[in-house]
């Protein structure tokens, strides 16, 4: 059944991305379809970096350039089917993007990188009403809040 959910949800993913990339004169390549999958399979919570889907692709028999990486993920978060978010100093994780409805954030730590989603409605509710106040239209709302996570703080006493 489990399985049944997954192939679902490619297929559904693979169905946006093509549906998109068609709107814009692309195609769905080979590349962008395994870099696709990579995020469609990735547990809830998880960000990947370039190098992670490098590494991934690569251990399992594939080859792709970093080159052909960035490109397809700046293409995919253009396209609004990815999210781009910088969880660390000067590295950037991409995550598949939710609807607004859906949205989440992100509490890191500074000293460790861990990273914790949570849902709260009305920074959502602040970030319409701030793009209502000032005349812009809300594409996307991430609101990242850096600090000690509990395991450093007692590791630090």
């Amino acid at each position: 059944m489990e399985s049944n959910n997954l192939e679902a949800s490619l297929a559904d993913q693979h169905d946006i991305l093509r549906s998109r990339l068609n709107r814009e004169g692309l195609r769905l390549t080979g590349p962008r379809k395994k870099i696709l999958d990579l995020f469609v399979m990735t547990p809830d919570g998880e960000h990947l970096s370039a190098e992670d889907i490098h590494y991934q692709v690569t251990t399992k028999g594939g080859k792709i350039s970093y080159s052909t990486i960035y490109r397809a993920l700046h293409m995919m978060v253009d396209l609004g089917i990815m999210r781009e978010v910088e969880l660390a100093e000067e590295r950037k994780y991409y995550e598949l993007k939710t609807s607004l409805a859906k949205q989440h954030h992100h509490l890191v730590c500074v000293q460790c990188g861990e990273v914790h989603e949570f849902e709260d409605h009305r920074v959502t509710k602040a970030s319409r009403q701030e793009t209502l106040e000032h005349g812009f239209l809300l594409r996307d709302c991430q609101f990242t809040v850096y600090g000690i996570c509990q395991t450093c703080q007692l590791s630090a006493l």
